[in-house]
């Protein structure tokens, strides 16, 4: 992981390098917080160039065009971990861009586009939590792999990612050749091992590089709402269940 060189504009960026490959993150948010809102306007892009593997796109439009399937897919992946973890009230319009700049081929760049734009995020004054990583397990001739190559991917029986905090899973994707339930737990678990790891060095990072976190423009329920909402609809609600 490395910061401060390029990007230095947006709230966040980062570079972070694995053999050949390279990505590229920034997390950016709008000066204002919108009004009128009731959710985090949070939105995420992935891009994956040819020119990151050395090609071109051979159609008549030579340039990227709209998302593959895969970057979408891997855009969800991205969001799913971290948006619980931005406090609630958070109401500036937030983006997270990561492009794959270089590809060696050898293993997928998903766990790296989770980590690149949690560590992105994490480095801004967007007040997340925690720091969020991802890691990828698979499973041949009975033993665990971390970050597999793509042709031990063809050889696995499990095909598993993993994303959370240094403390806690908070998300799987995946699937596996009928692997018994033990199996899936460890796998969860080794994954993690390395998920806390990452999240201890960007964690370590963000006391070097990182932004002290706006909290100043958080939006807050009215004075007294929640205890009049319990106060109206708790024990009504209690009734239901127990009916």
């Amino acid at each position: 992981f490395e910061t401060g060189k390029i990007g230095r504009q947006a709230s966040g960026s980062i570079t972070l390098t694995r053999g050949e490959t390279l990505l590229y993150a920034t997390a950016s948010r709008d000066k204002e917080p919108k009004e009128n809102l009731d959710f985090l306007p949070l939105s995420v892009e992935h891009q994956e160039r040819f020119s990151s593997a050395g090609l071109t796109s051979g159609s008549y439009n030579k340039r990227d065009g709209r998302p593959a399937e895969h970057e979408i897919l891997t855009c969800r992946l991205i969001d799913r971990p971290i948006r619980p973890l931005v406090a609630d009230g958070w109401r500036h319009e937030t983006q997270l861009l990561s492009w794959v700049l270089s590809y060696d081929g050898e293993r997928s760049c998903d766990p790296l586009a989770i980590s690149a734009s949690a560590a992105a995020l994490y480095l801004s004054d967007v007040p997340i939590s925690k720091p969020v990583a991802a890691a990828m397990v698979g499973y041949v001739d009975g033993q665990f792999i971390m970050n597999p190559t793509n042709e031990q991917m063809e050889q696995s029986q499990l095909h598993l990612t993993v994303a959370g905090t240094k403390d806690a899973v908070l998300m799987i994707e995946g699937a596996a050749d009928f692997l018994p339930e033990d199996v899936m737990i460890e796998a969860v678990q080794f994954g993690h091992k390395a998920i806390q790891i990452i999240c201890e060095g960007i964690e370590e990072l963000a006391k070097v590089a990182g932004k002290e976190k706006n909290y100043s423009t958080l939006a807050t329920p009215p004075e007294g709402l929640h205890e009049l909402v319990a106060s109206t609809f708790e024990s009504k609600i209690e009734d239901l269940y127990k009916s």
